[in-house]
């Protein structure tokens, strides 16, 4: 395997264990890079998942109920 698949194979592994999150795939190809680099020759270290905090998002907001009716806080930043 040469080490563009190699690094291209790497990237895809994190970019899936972080749950497939959009516009990030420069960083997860940097990631890559770094692992490749760090272990030459070492193809399964290099594709091993990271392990990231989910980042928070606009969609996770925290609701209340108010005398019957339902209302939607800001999100934590």
């Amino acid at each position: 395997m040469n080490r563009d698949q190699t690094i291209r194979d790497a990237a895809y592994a994190i970019w899936e264990a972080e749950g497939r999150p959009h516009g990030r795939d420069a960083e997860h190809w940097r990631l890559a890079e770094e692992r490749v680099a760090a272990s030459p020759g070492e193809i399964a270290a290099a594709t091993t998942p990271v392990q990231r905090k989910p980042r928070a998002t606009a969609s996770r907001t925290r609701t209340a109920t108010t005398a019957g009716r339902k209302t939607v806080s800001k999100p934590k930043v």
